[in-house]
């Protein structure tokens, strides 16, 4: 299974509605963008304030030991979780690079795929090699060919989870176990939780508590997803003390600008936006799923996360050529075939509000609406 997957050029990621703007002609703000996995609720209210009463700190420099920030979210992650087991990153993607970065050279990485394209970029961006695995149709995550997969030469695994792109959420005993594993190996199991609050077993499912068991465990979050801030630019990482440590020798200085850490306070604070997004979120991904399944044209996968991942039944229509449909009518998805382990019959949308999905649901049975596009859906 290994290594079998085709590579891809490097592309873009979702939600790019600058360039989406720039080439359509449409004004940022009238984008419909399905294609970004972002909490349709945006910001907290109160992360918004926060911004605007902090605003004039920015004549200073960035604290560059945000001691209390680092308690709060510990505190947020719970599970046992202190202050020293928390690392702080400019998004997540920080935290990504950071990880290859106090690895030794020539290493090799073990990434399941489908996946974040920027698991591999990292790697190889330090020198590092790839090993791809192949997830099933399903995507299941089959532990055995991961191990299997292992050789002297690999130092990191990379899983997401929820999985992304297809919103899977894999089960605590499967990581556990593969964290079991690498910890003998002395191998670091990256687990990208960017998704983790949106499931509704999440709080169950996490592995951040584990961090002081396994020392070679490093979990990822960040406030972009959930609490609809990919603009503020604010990650963390969960790992052992000594991981932290080590991490903090190579990490930039103020990569945290001070309006970030007080946005991210005021939001993991603010309980009626929380809830408000784990009552809202499933509503309307129920209602979205049904309606995308009611097209009669796609294979809709089931998702613990705020998307869904499709697959066009039809074989004469492609991703590529529906994302350029939609883009008429200034609607922005996510064109799935970019993803290495995925072809061109494969899109991605998230979840929005009733109104915009339906309009999403419209615009697709006008594009649709011969017949030759319509088959028998079904969900997995």
């Amino acid at each position: 299974m290994t290594n079998s997957c085709k590579k891809k050029r490097f592309v873009s990621h979702g939600g790019d509605v600058w360039g989406f703007s720039r080439k359509y002609n449409i004004p940022v703000e009238q984008v419909l963008d399905f294609s970004g996995p972002i909490n349709f609720l945006g910001p907290s209210p109160k992360a918004l304030e926060a911004i605007k009463q902090y605003a004039k700190i920015i004549r200073f420099y960035p604290d560059p030991n945000p001691i209390e920030l680092r308690e709060e979210i510990a505190a947020y992650v719970g599970h046992g979780t202190c202050v020293d087991n928390i690392i702080l990153g400019n998004g997540s993607i920080e935290l990504i690079y950071m990880l290859t970065e106090a690895l030794p050279p020539k290493f090799k990485a073990i990434i399941p795929v489908p996946s974040f394209t920027e698991y591999e970029k990292a790697v190889l961006r330090v020198g590092g090699e790839t090993v791809l695995m192949q997830l099933p149709e399903n995507f299941a995550l089959d532990t055995e060919s991961v191990k299997k997969a292992v050789t002297e030469n690999t130092k990191i695994i990379y899983i997401c989870n929820p999985h992304s792109p297809s919103g899977t959420l894999y089960s605590k005993e499967k990581i556990l176990e593969l964290a079991e594993f690498c910890q003998k190996k002395n191998i670091i199991l990256s687990i990208d939780e960017n998704y983790i609050e949106f499931a509704d077993k999440g709080e169950e499912t996490t592995v951040a508590g584990y961090v002081k068991k396994y020392e070679n465990l490093f979990v990822i979050r960040s406030v972009t997803k959930f609490y609809g801030m990919p603009g503020i630019r604010f990650g963390y990482g969960i790992a052992a003390e000594n991981f932290i440590d080590t991490l903090q020798t190579v990490r930039q200085p103020w990569s945290i600008n001070s309006l970030a850490g007080f946005a991210t306070l005021a939001a993991i604070k603010d309980r009626e936006f929380i809830e408000n997004t784990k009552r809202s979120v499933p509503r309307e991904k129920a209602h979205l799923a049904k309606m995308l399944t009611e097209v009669g044209a796609f294979q809709v996968y089931p998702s613990e996360t705020n998307f869904l991942l499709m697959k066009i039944l039809n074989p004469k229509l492609t991703s590529t050529t529906l994302k350029e449909e939609l883009a008429k009518e200034g609607l922005l998805i996510r064109d799935c075939s970019t993803f290495v382990g995925l072809d061109n019959s494969y899109f991605r949308v998230t979840v929005r509000s009733a109104e915009d999905n339906l309009k999403l649901i419209a615009v697709l049975k006008k594009k649709l609406k011969p017949a030759s596009y319509c088959q028998k859906a079904h969900t997995i």
